[in-house]
């Protein structure tokens, strides 16, 4: 009797040496170490621009692979997912950026990559949503105010970590911020108003384990939103309190929605961050949820998500 061999999966990994504050010059040996060798052959590659991650995973979706492995922060993961949308091809991380949200929110251990590997070689395939934009998909969140305009300044930052993304908040706070005046559409509802800040959720953190809501899903095709008004700065350590206990109901200035698909009205100053990646944008701004649109490597035993 023969018995018929089973064929290999192909995994390439894609590693952005830059992001966050921890070096991957060990990664390589670490993959070598704890890959399962009966499952995989695989491929490492190292971005070198921005924008290169996504050329990346194209090419892995056209040569077949089965799995594109993003081992970096949430923009390394999002620039990936662009290229994953309607292909077979899934999407795994190793968390290595500086908040690691997306990756919190599968309970994928960061910057572990004898745990996120491990997940690569017993988890399961699920599926989950992204949301759609006139700009570009998004996975984890996005949106406008206090967030991208920090966002912006952490960009020029030559240190990364938490407490580098908290000196920016204060210096953002205390001498260059102003409020976003611009008109929403969230689904059949329309508000207008001067903004402190607002947030589309498709996972439910910013990222450092930072979560907004309690329950937001990546299959549950809507958006978990915030959105808040100018507020005077001594209320600020009670919000961060609320926002820190996910219980958003409790600032007055804050309203929730759920939604499956938004549309931002603002102005020729806008300034947006999707997935952490803070840009200016001219026009409006669209948003709209696309169902189960990308395979993703989860832990096994992972229900909730």
């Amino acid at each position: 009797m023969i018995m018929e061999v089973q064929k290999k999966k192909k995994v390439m990994f894609v590693i952005n040496p830059i992001s966050g504050v921890y070096k991957k010059k060990n990664v390589p040996e670490k993959v070598a170490r704890y890959i399962d060798y009966v499952q995989y052959d695989y491929t490492i590659r190292f971005t070198q621009y921005a924008g290169h991650a996504s050329l990346i995973a194209q090419q892995a979706v056209e040569q077949e692979y089965d799995v594109v492995v993003a081992v970096g922060g949430d923009g390394s993961i999002n620039e990936i997912a662009q290229s994953l949308v309607g292909s077979g091809t899934a999407l795994a991380v190793i968390p290595y950026g500086s908040g690691n949200g997306f990756g919190r929110h599968l309970k994928i251990p960061p910057r572990d990559v004898k745990g996120a590997i491990n997940v690569l070689n017993t988890g399961k395939i699920v599926k989950i949503d992204l949301v759609k934009s006139n700009v570009r998909y998004f996975i984890s969140n996005a949106g406008f105010g206090i967030d991208s305009s920090v966002a912006r300044r952490f960009k020029h930052h030559t240190t990364r970590g938490l407490s580098s993304y908290a000196w920016a908040m204060v210096k953002e706070l205390l001498f260059y911020f102003q409020p976003f005046e611009a008109k929403l559409d969230i689904d059949d509802i329309t508000v207008e108003g001067s903004w402190f800040l607002f947030t589309a959720f498709n996972a439910n953190q910013y990222g450092y384990d930072y979560a907004v809501f309690p329950f937001t899903s990546l299959k549950d095709g809507v958006l978990d939103v915030i959105l808040m008004k100018y507020f005077p700065l001594k209320k600020l350590p009670y919000i961060v309190a609320c926002l820190m206990l996910k219980r958003p109901d409790l600032i007055a200035e804050a309203q929730s929605y759920r939604a499956k698909k938004i549309t931002i009205h603002g102005n020729k100053k806008m300034v947006y961050q999707f997935d952490g990646d803070a840009f200016v944008y001219h026009d409006d701004v669209t948003m709209e949820v696309v169902p189960h649109a990308i395979n993703v490597i989860v832990p096994q035993e992972l229900n909730a998500y």
